[in-house]
């Protein structure tokens, strides 16, 4: 019994569609505003953004703990005067570029760059600082 030539042309034709599909969807994921799934995306109204003013807050906390850690509790801490730049990208969570203003113990302000991911499901550790340094612009 011969099988009709549309059913052979069937499931190829099937396959290379749903090749083609797989490649698009990976490739070109937009959301419903236009912007690229996972592309970093600024915040505005940073200054007034109370949630990311305290996310700049726990990372000089932090960077204060690991360094007090590493002098062995002799390291002259900074302190944190707002965050005046953010942009966010979702990851495995929501992970955030902050540009902090501090003043360093002997009242001079810097700008340091902060990297630190949100995830609020992890109930033991929701916010991990990943990098904490001196803004290029003014080491």
């Amino acid at each position: 019994m011969a099988k009709s030539s549309s059913s052979l042309l069937t499931l190829p034709s099937f396959l290379l569609i749903f090749f083609i599909l797989a490649l698009f969807s990976t490739t070109l994921q937009v959301n419903a505003l236009g912007r690229k799934v996972g592309a970093r995306e600024k915040i505005e109204d940073v200054k007034s953004n109370k949630e990311v003013q305290e996310l700049g807050e726990y990372c000089v906390s932090e960077y204060n703990k690991s360094l007090r850690k590493k002098n062995n509790e002799s390291g002259a801490p900074i302190i944190f005067t707002s965050v005046v730049e953010a942009e966010k990208q979702v990851v495995a969570g929501i992970k955030y570029y902050l540009k902090i203003k501090a003043t360093t113990s002997s009242g001079v302000p810097k700008v340091y760059d902060a990297i630190v991911v949100v995830r609020p499901w992890v109930h033991t550790k929701p916010r991990q600082l990943l990098n904490f340094s001196p803004s290029p612009a003014t080491k």
